[in-house]
């Protein structure tokens, strides 16, 4: 599931598999082994080979280990909001009858499928709920819509944030100066 989750891996069973099967694993060759083991060398699709497979398998157990899916989660969550409405009380000097600002910009950048469907949901729904798929439906929103889109009740939901711009890609000039940026998602979203 880590792999499958944090890898986007389309084999994580099979190689997962391989894992297991190739214990006790002592160093990082020995796990590029295992993935060698049920992986083609070279793939007719760009993602199916072997560097690209042990990519993924390598980012996932990162993501596994130092629990940035958890510290994400809690920056969107908590320390954006709070960051937001505090940042625009010291600019302005004044706050809402309620003491939260109105306003404030969060701008996320995401180098990963992962961390951008957290970001996605962050803006749209106020939650994150990666894990929690039997509260929404597949690839939809918590918030309860008809037909055309709109939400029915809004008094039980508070969206807390406006999206500014679609999700922003880096250009090919940008990938020709900085490979690393290939992956890079950018959203950008309104404190509402």
């Amino acid at each position: 599931d880590i792999l499958r989750t944090y890898g986007d891996e389309p084999r994580a069973r099979r190689v997962a598999g391989a894992i297991v099967a190739s214990r006790p694993l002592h160093t990082t060759t020995d796990l590029v082994h295992a993935i060698n083991s049920v992986t083609p060398t070279f793939a007719r699709q760009k993602r199916a080979g072997l560097i690209a497979t042990s990519a993924r398998v390598f980012q996932a157990l990162r993501i596994a280990v130092n629990e940035e899916d958890g510290a994400l989660k809690e920056v969107l969550e908590r320390v954006a909001p709070w960051a937001l409405a505090r940042g625009g009380y010291l600019l302005r000097g004044k706050s809402g009858g309620d003491g939260v600002m109105d306003e404030g910009v969060l701008v996320v950048l995401s180098y990963h499928s992962m961390e951008d469907k957290m970001a996605k949901r962050v803006i749209r729904d106020g939650k994150v709920d990666l894990f929690e798929r039997s509260s929404r439906r597949r690839g939809g929103s918590l918030l309860e819509k008809d037909i055309y889109g709109n939400v029915i009740d809004e008094s039980t939901f508070d969206v807390p944030f406006e999206p500014l711009t679609k999700q922003r890609k880096a250009t090919e000039e940008e990938i020709a100066v900085n490979s690393r940026s290939r992956s890079a998602t950018l959203r950008v979203a309104l404190r509402i």
